[in-house]
């Protein structure tokens, strides 16, 4: 079974794992939903907080 890992933002905005690391930070690269805005996880944590993870 796979779990796709989920966030949403101080806004309700969606985020998911893209299942990429960006390779510079070495971490998670999320996206909204809709596809709009995509970057490394502490850089999506930085511009959009609060971060709060939903899935397990």
């Amino acid at each position: 079974m796979s779990v796709i890992l989920v966030w949403t933002d101080g806004r309700g905005r969606v985020w998911l794992d893209t299942g990429e690391t960006d390779p510079a930070r070495g971490e998670p690269v999320i996206e909204l939903l809709n596809g709009g805005t995509r970057g490394p996880l502490r850089w999506v944590a930085e511009h959009f907080a609060p971060l709060r993870r939903l899935s397990p």
